[in-house]
């Protein structure tokens, strides 16, 4: 009995043994991966300010406008009002497609379509006004233009013909205007808002000489805006 005993208990040690081996060895125990604590020096590197920071490219393209009309130009243009006649530019674009005499605007208009430019000049052949229909405006809501510009709706000035500010609603557009300089004048035309549109995108603007408007032998003070 003893030793049928001491072979049972030997017999159950083995397999206790052989069970704990499988269990040890199964995959269901085997450590799980985990990941290193080593990782990409960039990833760890947090961004620059510059490159977190979204570029204005409207701001800064309406800036420009600024500046060159405060010296009399549109953008990509180097003919300004003024100090510019027609001849000028028919030396260095050829003949424009077509000149077209616009009684309203007190002058002629030579249209350039290559450039996206017309150019408003008197009898003298003085350059007063440049008009620009250049691609990158249709970027430019009338909202954004306002923010940097100003509001002239909110200004009571806006009402006075000689005023600083205009703002005038005609043929379907709406046509904001600022004064720039001493001098110069600049105007942003846009598709008047709508239910559907209330922000829309700048058609074309135009900087304005009106001094260059006067006909003193006709007795006729010109055109403000």
């Amino acid at each position: 009995m003893i030793n049928l005993a001491k072979k049972q208990l030997l017999k159950y040690v083995i397999i206790s043994l052989a069970f704990a081996l499988i269990v040890g060895c199964s995959p269901l125990n085997s450590p799980k991966d985990t990941p290193s604590k080593t990782t990409d020096s960039a990833s760890q590197t947090p961004p620059s300010s510059s490159a977190s920071q979204t570029r204005d490219e409207a701001k800064e393209l309406l800036l420009n406008i600024k500046g060159a009309a405060e010296q009399g130009k549109v953008i990509n243009c180097n003919f300004p009002v003024k100090t510019t006649v027609i001849e000028d530019v028919k030396s260095q674009w050829g003949e424009p497609e077509k000149v077209d005499w616009v009684a309203a605007a007190k002058g002629n208009y030579a249209t350039y379509s290559k450039q996206a430019m017309v150019f408003g000049f008197n009898k003298g052949s003085q350059i007063f006004e440049v008009r620009s229909f250049d691609p990158q405006l249709q970027q430019l809501s009338m909202a954004k233009t306002k923010e940097l510009f100003g509001d002239p709706a909110y200004n009571a000035k806006t009402k006075v013909e000689n005023g600083p500010f205009y703002d005038k609603k005609v043929n379907g557009e709406e046509i904001i205007g600022y004064t720039v300089s001493s001098e110069y004048k600049i105007e942003f035309v846009f598709p008047i808002p709508t239910a559907t549109d209330s922000n829309p995108m700048m058609d074309h603007y135009l900087v304005l000489y009106p001094r260059g408007t006067v006909n003193n032998m006709a007795d006729d003070p010109g055109r403000q805006w």
